[in-house]
């Protein structure tokens, strides 16, 4: 068996949009006084816990920059900024609270909570759209790292569900209850399924699903 590449996906720590209850989409917000702390609680666990990676990858948005800062003062690594790890844009809803949008626009709001079928919002990336970003970024990653290693990813809850979605092969997107600095750890064999490996479970294995043992369960 060839070396497998490890990644560590992360969401960022808790932003100012955050506690406002803000769609922040691709605006870019700072992190909390409250999401520093976890940000630097995450980087003493990984620093504890987890090899030196080859690279770190993060969001350009200020609140993943921000979480990959401390990461890479623990990391002797480059951090390379990917605008394929943004959050799906909001279109007319980003930057707003969900009062603040079903006050401008009742009609589509009403519309979003009717029904369980896809709407669109105007200006917003669509799931098709946000997929194929997903997709495009991970295949970039195996071009640059055919030969496995350890690499970090911190983005955003949103496309975390895409990036999910095209690890695991799947034909859906699950609601996950993402927490802030929480850690998704993938071990990847193989790019893609061969009628010989698609079935053996030693070819892909998950190691950490939405934990974060770094913080206090009081958080």
């Amino acid at each position: 068996m060839g070396d497998y590449l490890k990644l560590l996906l992360l969401r960022h720590g808790e932003s100012v949009g955050n506690v406002d209850g803000c769609l922040e989409g691709q605006t870019s917000t700072a992190l909390s006084t409250h999401g520093q702390r976890q940000a630097q609680q995450l980087s003493t666990y990984l620093q504890q816990s987890h090899p030196q990676p080859l690279c770190i990858y993060s969001s350009p948005l200020q609140r993943a920059t921000e979480t990959a800062s401390y990461l890479s003062a623990i990391a002797d690594c480059p951090l390379r900024l990917e605008p394929d790890l943004q959050e799906l844009h909001q279109g007319i809803f980003q930057g707003l609270t969900w009062a603040e949008a079903s006050q401008r626009y009742p009609q589509i709001c009403a519309t979003l909570t009717a029904t369980l079928d896809y709407q669109p919002v105007p200006g917003a990336e669509t799931l098709v759209a946000a997929h194929r970003r997903a997709s495009r970024w991970c295949h970039t990653l195996w071009q640059r790292h055919p030969s496995g290693g350890w690499v970090w990813v911190v983005t955003h809850g949103g496309f975390m569900q895409q990036l999910i979605r095209v690890i695991l092969g799947c034909d859906r997107t699950w609601q996950i209850p993402i927490h802030h600095t929480a850690l998704f750890e993938f071990w990847l064999l193989s790019s893609g399924l061969t009628p010989a490996s698609q079935h053996n479970p030693e070819c892909w294995k998950i190691s950490k699903f939405n934990n974060t043992p770094h913080l206090d369960p009081s958080q």
